[in-house]
């Protein structure tokens, strides 16, 4: 389901298709009308039995050769080798930019963007506290602020609306993250930007080749950072990609990966700020033989992922996480449902979950506080603020100031109450089995939702 749907608009739908429940094997709410539908957590069968059919990461001889290839030419770095700078081009093709500039990480990746942006003490860049720890360990490392702005309660993404109350005249870049495979609410960002004349760099290190109306995440803003790590869906073991269309910016990135050599190779010596953030052959020889498998791995998910939203539409009470255009393309590594209790004789998406996964399907929940600790409440941020480097950049006021922002992020702390908690799988390895594999997670879900009232007595009783 692409459409940003309204959630009254859900429930009709649901409501609607509820008549043909028969689908899900009996009635929704009653208890298990047979043994066989016996819920696993006490003592039935369980849905599944076996391992997701693939095992990550996925590889055969052919990244074999690739690597012995790398090994075998005696050219073990990109400045003699040609692995780092093919692939480059071809990413760059791929992902629609006018450049790719590659590094061995995806935090490496954000830090040359930041650097060349030109931040450092006594600047602030907006972004999320609900994102991988990278993201935060970019800015602080350059001594500058993290400000964070509060989530959206519906998708756990950084509010846009939030934005510009959160700009002051220090604000140097603003930094949203698409976590997870979903996109954030990008255009209305990038014209918040181009607004106030802020650089976007984009963290789109975990949704490579998600879209917004066309264009790929990581392409929208002045530069656009995706991840190679090995949890993500197209890896190399680390590595990372700067994407960019501005020709200058991008040759201020590639230099700085490369110790600051010139590029365009017009300037002798090293005429720009830098450091050694390559990629390696070894890294690249494989991950142009993982971008292959990847395309394919690409349109499986999809195919997968959009079949068992459209099948768990028939289930009341559960819906696809929102998208904020109708033209949104998420990657499916991992899978977010919207779970509203009532619809579930008001038991908790904690304990639905605990039942799926005795049924064999790891999800995972999030109650009113769903959105954990955030990267706010992280002490590596109070060890900067203590810093010699922070106290000889910033005030004794704007410190203290700084500290008591970091209070007032209610939804990330869970001080809004939601009646919608969440169901959230990691779609990565399973999305890419066969069809029989995403009906076995359906027939979970549906059995868990046929035997609530069993789950809601064992709520009562405190079992």
């Amino acid at each position: 389901m692409d459409a940003r749907m309204d959630r009254r608009r859900f429930m009709r739908v649901g409501a609607a298709s509820a008549a043909g429940v028969v689908a899900l094997g009996g009635s929704l709410h009653g208890a298990a009308a047979s043994g066989a539908d016996t819920l696993a957590m006490l003592g039935g069968t369980p849905v599944r039995t076996e391992p997701f059919s693939q095992v990550w990461p996925i590889f055969d001889e052919t990244e074999e050769q690739a690597l012995l290839g790398a090994l075998r030419s005696r050219d073990w770095c990109c400045l003699r080798g040609h692995e780092v700078y093919d692939y480059q081009t071809a990413f760059a093709q791929a992902m629609g930019a006018g450049q790719c500039v590659l590094s061995n990480g995806g935090t490496t990746a954000l830090s040359a963007c930041l650097h060349v942006l030109g931040v450092g003490p006594g600047d602030e860049v907006i972004t999320t506290p609900r994102t991988f720890i990278a993201t935060i360990n970019v800015i602080t490392n350059a001594h500058a602020l993290p400000v964070f702005v509060d989530i959206d309660p519906e998708t756990g993404s950084l509010d846009a609306d939030l934005i510009e109350a959160a700009i002051t005249e220090h604000t140097k870049v603003i930094l949203p993250v698409h976590l997870a495979g979903y996109p954030v609410d990008i255009e209305k960002i990038m014209a918040i930007g181009k607004k106030h004349g802020i650089p976007v760099v984009e963290d789109a290190c975990q949704s490579v080749f998600a879209e917004v109306n066309g264009k790929k995440v990581g392409t929208f803003g002045t530069g656009g950072c995706i991840s190679f790590q090995e949890w993500k869906s197209l890896v190399c073991g680390e590595g990372g990609a700067i994407l960019g269309d501005d020709p200058e910016f991008m040759r201020r990135c590639a230099a700085f990966v490369n110790n600051g050599r010139d590029p365009a190779g017009t300037l002798g010596g090293y005429p720009f700020p830098g450091s050694n953030h390559r990629m390696t052959e070894f890294q690249a020889a494989v991950l142009g033989q993982q971008f292959k498998r990847f395309i394919t791995q690409d349109r499986t998910r999809q195919a997968n992922g959009r079949y068992l939203e459209q099948r768990l539409t028939k289930i009341p009470g559960l819906s696809p996480r929102k998208r904020y255009t109708p033209n949104t393309r998420i990657t499916y590594v991992e899978f977010d449902l919207d779970y509203d209790p009532e619809h579930f004789e008001g038991v908790p998406a904690s304990l639905f979950a605990r039942a799926l996964r005795a049924e064999g399907i790891s999800f995972v929940s999030g109650g009113p506080r769903r959105w954990g600790r955030g990267c706010h409440r992280e002490g590596m941020l109070e060890e900067h603020l203590k810093s010699e480097a922070f106290r000889r950049s910033y005030s004794p006021a704007r410190l203290e100031a700084y500290r008591r922002s970091l209070e007032n992020l209610p939804v990330m702390d869970g001080r809004i109450p939601s009646t919608i908690e969440r169901l959230s799988f990691d779609g990565k390895i399973p999305f890419l089995g066969p069809r029989r594999e995403m009906d076995q997670i359906f027939d979970a879900i549906a059995k868990v939702a046929r035997n609530c009232g069993t789950l809601a007595r064992m709520q009562d009783k405190g079992t």
